[in-house]
């Protein structure tokens, strides 16, 4: 997946067309691109800016001018307000592009700013280009989280308690800088084919991370970790009987498997038996979320289609940041 720039532009005549102008820029080096405009209301800002500001991994802010101040002029006060979510949600790839005579308010006066100016729409795409070039922005940058491989086990495994196919999905770290530290994952909630009707699941244990005797991973850079999702399976656990082996002569607890086959998640929660979801045969959506220090909450949704006990099929159906 692309690195994604949350392009701020102005909204008067010209200034759109600038702006895709350098969107343009930006998807010729490879960049994922939205561009914030037509966006007016409380309501749009809730729905669409800041949703779009979490699923974005860069921030460009072109400032244009606005009517004249003391000793310049004022910038653009809805996109100053658009860089101050981006700077409170932890952006570390910030560029501002200033028309020449803006003067530093708000953000701006909290924020050094070494780019060069431009002066009109001209040249404007001109000095954001070598902008670009002086940052050496790359189009492999994520601050996000990402979901990679989805994949049932080939085999049936045994772990635990559980014995069945198991469903893994790895997470994948595409920072060049920084690992995600304290990687984990849960269930949220999960749906049958109505996707209105959700319900929270009542598991809300940390899943377990797969290959290491935990529930969470550190993610290295440019890396990935995958978790359990869930085991379409069976579940044993210590009967209450207890035998006397002929040899040794000590008590231990016999085992039982249950017959009824069903969809059990390997989580953290140590309460014997409680790991099974209320999931029959046929089409589910399960949705999942990530979380890792410094790191956005990557939320994922998965298509789980059970024919039957012995061939179950997933696919991830949809990832975003919340």
């Amino acid at each position: 997946m692309k690195s994604k720039v949350f392009l701020s532009c102005g909204q008067r005549a010209g200034e759109k067309d600038v702006a895709l102008k350098v969107g343009k820029l930006l998807e010729t080096r490879g960049f994922d691109v939205y561009i914030a405009i037509d966006v007016q209301t409380i309501l749009e800002i809730n729905t669409g800016i800041i949703r779009e500001l979490k699923d974005s991994d860069c921030y460009l802010f072109v400032n244009f001018v606005r009517e004249p101040i003391s000793g310049g002029y004022r910038g653009s006060l809805f996109s100053n307000q658009e860089l101050a979510i981006a700077y409170a949600l932890g952006f570390e790839r910030i560029l501002v592009i200033n028309q020449d005579g803006i003067r530093p308010e708000g953000m701006l006066a909290y924020i050094g700013i070494n780019s060069e100016t431009f002066h009109d729409f001209g040249d404007c795409c001109a000095v954001v280009e070598r902008a670009l070039d002086r940052a050496r922005w790359t189009n492999d940058y994520s601050r996000r989280l990402r979901a990679g491989t989805l994949r049932f086990s080939k085999e049936i495994i045994a772990y635990g308690g559980l014995t069945g196919r198991f469903l893994y999905l790895d997470i994948r770290n595409n920072r060049p800088d920084i690992a995600a530290l304290e990687a984990t994952a849960k269930l949220t909630e999960y749906s049958s084919a109505d996707p209105q009707k959700w319900q929270r699941s009542r598991i809300r244990s940390p899943l377990k991370a797969t290959g290491r005797p935990g529930h969470s991973h550190t993610i290295f850079p440019k890396s990935h970790e995958a978790f359990d999702l869930l085991c379409v399976g069976s579940f044993s656990r210590p009967d209450l009987q207890w035998q006397v082996p002929a040899l040794s002569g000590a008590l231990v607890p016999s085992t039982i498997v249950h017959g009824e086959s069903g969809v059990f998640l390997n989580s953290a929660l140590d309460v014997v038996g409680s790991q099974s979801l209320p999931l029959d045969l046929g089409v589910w959506l399960l949705r999942y979320q990530f979380f890792a220090i410094n790191f956005p909450v990557l939320q994922v949704c998965i298509e789980l289609t059970l024919p039957n006990w012995n061939e179950p099929r997933a696919k991830l159906v949809l990832e975003e940041v919340v």
